[in-house]
């Protein structure tokens, strides 16, 4: 296991008390293993696992675990289940009160800001060092046959805090999107597109990029929980509509900013077109109809 006792989780997330009984947390740690298991792959942990204590791979593991399985823990002791029941603790000298249910769920959403920001930081050091272990895993390849391969690319064309975590998330739509529409629009060439970088990019693989990503993002809010996308995506869409930064988003809100983002991406969509052509498609915007041929549609 990589985290071992107490003081280690005080170190990791700088709010767990040191005397705190460890063997309440191990299950919470393992699990929250699992999960990023998942996320990165068996291999990576593996090789945190190998590392020095203190080594930066080791480090970056640990710490997202630790944010997980401490946030887990304590809301489980919210209460606390005996024998004859679930009961809640009140200071008899009435210094200690409890929190407000506002309190609490604020509280959980640092706590979840913190974890997504050290799964980033993880994510961010794999793609730089590039360790066969992460390199290997099916997710890392999959995103490689993408026009936008890393969320720092994805920043480029649509911010997202240059999340790494939302960018996988973000990840089958931008497939998605790159299948069903982009690719087609552009037609053959799409694989030689595909062979440029951010160093050499054409104006075409900017458009087809910027299509994409409003295209993976406008699917991406009508499929999945907002609070699992960057705050501001919506509110950044809706800035004119004098909504509140504490007010959350309606429905209507989210329909109206997914069909400005397709609406955005159908523009982008042209500029690649044009792009790829070098020259304005022949649009026939009037009907070439014959003086001898005359007639009204009623």
């Amino acid at each position: 296991m990589l985290i071992e006792s107490s003081e280690q989780l005080r170190a990791l997330t700088g709010n767990y008390y040191a005397n705190n009984d460890f063997a309440k947390v191990v299950g919470d740690i393992e699990q929250a293993t699992e999960e990023l298991a998942a996320l990165v792959g068996e291999g990576v942990i593996a090789l945190a696992e190998q590392a020095t204590e203190g080594d930066r791979l080791r480090l970056l593991v640990q710490r997202p675990i630790a944010l997980l399985a401490t946030l887990r823990l304590y809301q489980k002791n919210d209460l606390s289940h005996e024998d004859d029941g679930r009961k809640f603790k009140v200071s008899t000298d009435g210094t200690d009160k409890l929190p407000w249910e506002w309190q609490l769920d604020r509280d959980d959403a640092m706590q979840m800001e913190a974890y997504y920001r050290a799964v980033d930081s993880l994510i961010t050091l794999l793609n730089k060092a590039k360790p066969e272990e992460w390199t290997a895993t099916p997710l890392y390849r999959s995103v490689q046959q993408l026009i936008v391969r890393s969320g720092a690319d994805f920043d480029r064309y649509f911010p997202i805090q240059r999340s790494e975590r939302t960018y996988l998330l973000l990840a089958p739509f931008i497939r998605e999107a790159q299948l069903m529409t982009v690719a087609d629009a552009y037609g053959a060439g799409w694989p030689k597109l595909l062979e440029e970088t951010v160093d050499n990019e054409t104006a075409a693989h900017y458009a087809a990029a910027m299509a994409t990503c409003l295209l993976a993002m406008a699917t991406a809010l009508t499929r999945l929980p907002l609070k699992a996308l960057p705050c501001g995506v919506v509110r950044g869409y809706l800035a004119e509509s004098g909504m509140r930064e504490s007010e959350p988003a309606s429905l209507d809100d989210v329909r109206r900013a997914a069909d400005w983002m397709r609406a955005d991406a159908d523009r982008w969509v042209d500029k690649m077109k044009r792009a790829r052509d070098g020259s304005a498609p022949d649009y026939e915007l009037l009907p070439r109809n014959h003086p001898r041929n005359k007639y009204c549609m009623m």
